[in-house]
């Protein structure tokens, strides 16, 4: 199947803290290889969560038509 190429632009993608509602979760821990899991902190009350495969902040890319 031949090559199909795009123009993209990079939107980088946040998770807002759960518990309050401020601050930004930030990547605080290694991946489990075995779970996936991936431990984050709020940047602003320190709370924890863990999220799988999906690490905070990421950088993701849509199509340059593509509303965000």
């Amino acid at each position: 199947m031949p090559e199909v190429k795009r123009e993209v632009r990079p939107i980088e993608v946040n998770y807002v803290c759960d518990a309050c509602g401020q601050g930004m979760m930030s990547q605080s821990g290694a991946m489990d290889p075995q779970t996936g899991d991936i431990e984050h902190s709020c940047m602003i009350c320190n709370h924890k969560q863990t999220f799988q495969w999906r690490p905070y902040p990421r950088i993701d890319h849509i199509g340059i038509d593509e509303k965000i």
